[in-house]
Formats: structure tokens, C-alpha cells, sequence
């Protein structure tokens, strides 16, 4: 319950990282919406007819397809990118429980952190693409029914060791240049098992709002969107109650907002 009243403390911080995913998302359908526009003469399509419109001219314009990948791809990236740069400014923030940290405070202890944050980001995405080289020859030899989950509950159990180091470097009890970090972050996953449960599920949860949402936005050719936007900032929500969950051990609960 801690880890939740934090998390709802903190409801400006889920806000503003909301609404920079909206505006990420903006960025990524005016490109697409630019390539449609040429493909069309220069009629501009409204974002909720962008779907119909690709649907329609993808096999007179394949190049629409291209374009597509490559913009969403980069909007991906960029959101990624954003993601690692303010995950320490929000577990400081969570840390610090009330009342809520000086901005020159919270400035210095993240400009202090954000190196160790990065580098231990570098070491888990290594470390990821190691176990999805060893689980393929794994996984290949399985139904596609079991393979599928048993991939989807390793990339959970990453993203909660991912989140244990990044405790281990915002508290400074770890240095995120180590790969020894990165190890701890896994090994965190058997010392603290509910947690770690707690925290999947709460992963889990975030996967599925998107998918879900975007599963809504494809099925009624883009008319969904404000629900689409509504499912994103749920799992805003739940990624912040994520991060919490993660630092409840080191943090006292939150009286004030934030």
C-alpha cells in the first residue's frame, strides 16, 4: 500500500511523462500522415482516418509500409531514450517521500545518477540479448503455444531485474558501471520473489493496455484514439506504481504530493 500512495503522490510526475508519450506519439503520426499526404496529392488526413488511409493506398504506394516502420520505429527509440533519461528522476521522487524534494535537490541527485542509470541500462540490454540468444535454440524446439509464454516471462523477469538496478544505482548502493549491477538486478528476482511478482504483473499490466489499445485503434481504423490515449496513461500509471513497488524497501510511504 506504500508503493501505491507514492505512486498516487506522484500523479504530476505520471501527467507529464504522459503527455510527452502523447506528444512522441504526435511527432510519429504527423510523419506518417506527411508520406500519406504525398501519396494522396497533398490531401492531409485527420489522425483518426490515418489507419484508412494507409489501408487503402499500401498496395498502389508500398513505400507508405517503409515509411510507416521507420517512423514508428524511431518513436519507439525516442520513447525508450526518454524513458531511461527521467526513470531516476522518478525513482528519486518516490524515494524521497514528503515532503517532495527542493527541484535543486532532486536536479543534483539525478544529474548524479544518470550516468550509473545509463550504463546499467547498456549492461541489461546485453544481457537480454544474451538470453534471447540462448533461449532460441530453447525455444525452437517447443510448441509455439509454450514458447510464446515462456519468452513473455523472461522479458518480464529483465524488466524487473532492469528495475532493481536502477534502485541499487539511485540509492547508491551500487555503481551502474558494473556488470556486477546488472547480476544483482536478476539475482534480486529469487531474494525478493513477491516483489518481483508485484512487479511483473504490474509489467504486464502496462503490455496489455497498449496492445489492447492498439488492437481498439486498428479494429475501428483509427477512431479509437482517445481511448488509446486513455489505455497509455493507465499504463503510465502502472509503470510509476512499478518503479514504487521496486523502491518500497528503501523509501518511507508518502504523505504529500507531489
Amino acid at each position: 500500500m506504500n508503493a501505491l500512495r507514492r505512486a498516487s503522490a506522484a500523479w504530476r510526475w505520471v501527467l507529464c511523462i504522459w503527455l510527452g508519450e502523447v506528444v512522441i506519439a504526435t511527432f510519429g503520426a504527423y510523419g506518417i500522415r506527411s508520406h500519406i499526404a504525398t501519396a494522396m496529392d497533398g490531401l492531409a488526413m485527420p489522425d483518426d482516418r490515418l489507419l484508412y488511409a494507409v489501408a487503402e493506398h499500401t498496395h498502389a504506394h508500398p513505400e507508405l509500409v517503409v515509411a510507416m516502420v521507420v517512423t514508428l520505429a524511431t518513436s519507439a527509440l525516442l520513447g525508450f531514450v526518454v524513458w531511461i533519461v527521467l526513470a531516476p528522476l522518478v525513482l528519486l521522487r518516490l524515494r524521497a517521500g514528503a515532503p517532495a524534494p527542493a527541484v535543486a535537490s532532486l536536479g543534483s541527485a539525478w544529474l548524479g545518477s544518470i550516468g550509473g542509470i545509463i550504463a546499467t541500462s547498456a549492461w541489461h540490454l546485453g544481457l537480454r540479448v544474451a538470453l534471447v540468444l540462448g533461449l532460441a535454440a530453447v525455444l525452437g524446439t517447443l510448441p509455439p503455444s509454450i514458447a510464446v509464454w515462456i519468452a513473455f516471462a523472461v522479458v518480464l523477469a529483465a524488466t524487473c531485474a532492469l528495475d532493481f538496478s536502477r534502485v541499487a544505482v539511485v540509492t547508491g548502493t551500487a555503481r551502474g558501471g558494473s556488470p556486477r549491477t546488472a547480476l544483482d538486478g536478476f539475482a534480486a528476482l529469487g531474494r525478493q520473489p513477491r516483489r518481483a511478482a508485484a512487479m511483473a504483473g504490474l509489467a504486464a499490466g502496462q503490455w496489455l493496455l497498449v496492445v489492447g489499445g492498439l488492437v481498439l485503434l486498428v479494429r475501428t481504423g483509427g477512431e479509437s484514439l482517445a481511448l488509446m490515449r486513455a489505455c497509455a496513461a493507465a499504463a503510465t500509471f502502472l509503470g510509476v506504481f512499478r518503479l514504487a513497488v521496486a523502491i518500497d524497501a528503501d523509501a518511507p510511504p508518502s504523505r504529500g504530493p507531489a
